[in-house]
């Protein structure tokens, strides 16, 4: 999976783009904060990673 397209399912999910840090995002939903979620555009991201953040989000 891109890392793009991780990012399009929260915004899709709900959620909102908080702030940044660096090449890190962070989204909010309900007043919870995801955890730094990686952006580098269209590079592939760790599949553990992106299983893992779409487990725990629901996206």
């Amino acid at each position: 999976m891109k890392s793009s397209e991780l990012h399009r399912r929260f915004i899709k999910a709900g959620y909102r783009f908080d702030h940044a840090e660096g090449s890190h995002y962070f989204y909010i939903k309900d007043g919870q904060l995801t955890e730094p979620i990686p952006y580098h555009g269209s590079k592939e991201m760790f599949q553990p990673l992106a299983n893992k953040l779409i487990k725990k989000y629901g996206v």
